[in-house]
């Protein structure tokens, strides 16, 4: 999920009477006209040179680190002359569409299906990432999904007309002209920008609001109406002022949050239950539940947004040539994916606990999900060499360790930079000072990214570099915590007060919850698989209150002597059932505590790192 930004495209003219329309793509998509689901795309295209050429949909696109093949959802290619005449077509695969007779291509027709009703299968395109054509209703357009480019002419400018229906509204953040009620015209200096500007069409439900100089827009489509845009804004507002603080000013003008929430038993839900979004350089697009508990809705609206939001500084501010000139046919991925996705996961964490948004034990916490959720992927593995063969086996398998082990090289890269310099540098300094540097229309090398980082902090800092990023050490966790007064435990058997090896599970079609994955002589309240639970402590359960009151019965300690009771339907039969914590014997795996002997030094380092900045 990741953003890209890139140098403008050129603007050809060579007479009088050309130089009123920039030499580009001038695109048609009518949106009122759909068909089985489908929409007609007509492409005007600039002159091409070639007496062949490719038109090009993308096989991978920026902030998706596997093949998509967009051009598999296209069908009934043609291409013509500026007279109508058909030219040869043939195709080289899903996403190639080879045209002889080039120099006279005028114009192309197809139709595009979208990717999110399709069959949920290995090869499902993630839906942040995908389209939605709902006609009448709402679409949801990422263009590469609808458009590509001509091989050799991809930075030309180009222009998108829409037709819509009148009371749909388009969000985005390209540039736009609203010429009537149902025309829209989108225009971007090149593909890379086009692609990088989703637009979400929908009854409009908006909110807005600034901070830190920068304009910060919310566009809602909850197909239930349980989610509302003003209710989404609130919450993104103290995320967006913590950025301000930590920032000194927002690294871009504006921004626009695009949220879709399918509603429960949607035909569109996930079936794998995955959720999330994906990042582009001045926008985000969402696909996340309806959720009818406005503590779980933020909760889950804050852990995913403060992720993306971040991507505005790298890969926008801060990308290597890979990403600022990206190649959607042949993707040469960049080696930083430490970088991009594991600092900026770190720093998402890092700003909430700097603004006051999460306590230090919740962040400490999160670090020790990442230490127990990193130990799943294979150890042994350069996490630059990784980076850069994302897209084969092994590597793509590993991809998720981008949000868990690169963070935790964050944490540790801060702590050691901070070490080094006496406090004088920090990873945010080094961030702010490659974003000075390169900003959205320069890259940097793929190769000097490193050397140049240790350059701004101390010569040390290689060795981190070398052992642990580019080479295959384990990441020294004890050793580089411990700085910070924190202690950390691989393994201990320790003793714990809970209720027992619980797990719940949530039958969508009978809407109710039922014991799963338990054993009725390890828990106190005697479960069973398939038990139905239907009140605690006299409150019914609900979808709304399950986190509540199913949470505390599940955690891994308590320290509550108050008995809990259960009303349980097992088959026909519907009683209650009593527990009280009980003590065990367990072992802890990755315990990660404050130091009770910390020094001084230690404590310093970590307030260092937590506390706010200035």
């Amino acid at each position: 999920m990741k953003s890209f930004a890139l140098a403008l495209g050129l603007s050809l003219t060579t007479t009088a009477a050309l130089a009123q329309v920039p030499a580009g793509y001038h695109i048609n998509l009518n949106l009122q006209q759909v068909v089985n689901d489908r929409v007609k795309v007509v492409v005007n295209t600039p002159p091409v040179q070639e007496n062949q050429v490719t038109y090009v949909m993308p096989s991978v696109v920026p902030g998706s680190y596997s093949k998509k093949d967009y051009g598999r959802f296209i069908t009934s290619f043609k291409a013509f002359d500026k007279n109508g005449k058909t030219l040869k077509v043939k195709n080289s695969g899903p996403n190639l569409f080879i045209i002889d007779g080039a120099k006279a291509l005028a114009r192309l027709e197809y139709l595009v299906d979208d990717t999110w009703d399709v069959k949920q299968d290995d090869s499902f395109v993630f839906q942040p990432g995908g389209t939605n054509i709902d006609a009448g209703r709402n679409f949801t357009l990422n263009h590469y999904g609808f458009y590509g480019y001509l091989e050799g002419y991809k930075m030309l400018p180009y222009e998108v007309q829409v037709t819509k229906p009148t009371d749909l509204y388009g969000a985005t953040a390209l540039d736009v002209r609203r010429e009537s009620s149902t025309q829209d015209v989108f225009t971007a200096p090149s593909y890379v920008t086009l692609a990088d500007g989703p637009v979400l069409y929908a009854r409009p439900d908006t909110a807005s609001f600034s901070t830190g100089g920068a304009r910060i827009s919310v566009a809602v489509l909850s197909e239930s109406g349980v989610v509302k845009a003003a209710e989404v804004s609130r919450m993104l507002r103290p995320m967006s002022e913590a950025l301000t603080k930590f920032f000194g000013q927002m690294p871009v003008p504006r921004y626009q949050f695009l949220f879709y929430f399918p509603a429960s038993g949607s035909p569109l839900s996930s079936k794998t239950g995955r959720y999330g979004a994906m990042e582009h350089s001045y926008s985000s697009l969402y696909f996340l539940p309806e959720l009818a508990d406005p503590e779980r809705l933020k909760s889950m609206v804050l852990e995913v947004s403060s992720h993306e939001f971040l991507h505005m500084l790298a890969p926008l501010n801060i990308h290597s040539r890979e990403i600022g000139e990206f190649d959607f046919r042949n993707p040469q991925m960049s080696q930083h994916l430490w970088l991009y996705e594991g600092v900026t996961e770190y720093v998402a964490q890092l700003v909430q606990v700097q603004g006051g948004l999460i306590s230090e034990e919740e962040f400490r916490q999160t670090m020790r999900g990442k230490i127990r959720d990193a130990q799943k992927f294979p150890a042994g593995v350069s996490f630059t060499e990784m980076s850069r063969r994302i897209l084969e086996k092994p590597y793509d398998d590993m991809y998720e360790n981008v949000y868990k082990k690169g963070a935790l090289i964050g944490l540790l890269l801060d702590i050691r930079i901070r070490e080094l310099t006496q406090g004088r540098q920090t990873l945010r300094d080094v961030l702010l000072a490659l974003r000075a540097k390169y900003g959205p229309t320069r890259s940097f090398e793929d190769n000097q990214l490193i050397p140049e980082i240790v350059a701004l902090t101390h010569p040390e800092v290689q060795h981190f570099f070398d052992r642990y990023v580019v080479g295959k050490e384990e990441l020294p966790l004890a050793e580089y915590l411990s700085k910070i007064g924190w202690t950390y435990t691989p393994k201990a058997n320790v003793k714990i007060r809970a209720f027992g090896q619980l797990g719940f599970r949530y039958d969508e079609a009978r809407k109710e919850f039922q014991a799963a994955d338990v054993l009725p002589q390890t828990n106190v309240f005697g479960l069973r698989n398939n038990d139905v639970i239907l009140a605690v402590d006299g409150q019914e359960l609900t979808i709304a209150n399950a986190e509540q009151l199913l949470r505390p019965l599940v955690g891994s300690e308590t320290t509550s002597d108050v008995p809990v009771t259960l009303t349980v339907r097992r088959g026909s039969t519907t009683g209650t059932v009593k527990g009280t914590a009980q003590e065990y014997e367990a072992e802890e795996t990755n315990g990660l505590k404050n130091s009770p002997g910390a020094s001084s030094a230690q404590l310093t380092l970590r307030r260092q790192v937590l506390a706010p900045n200035g």
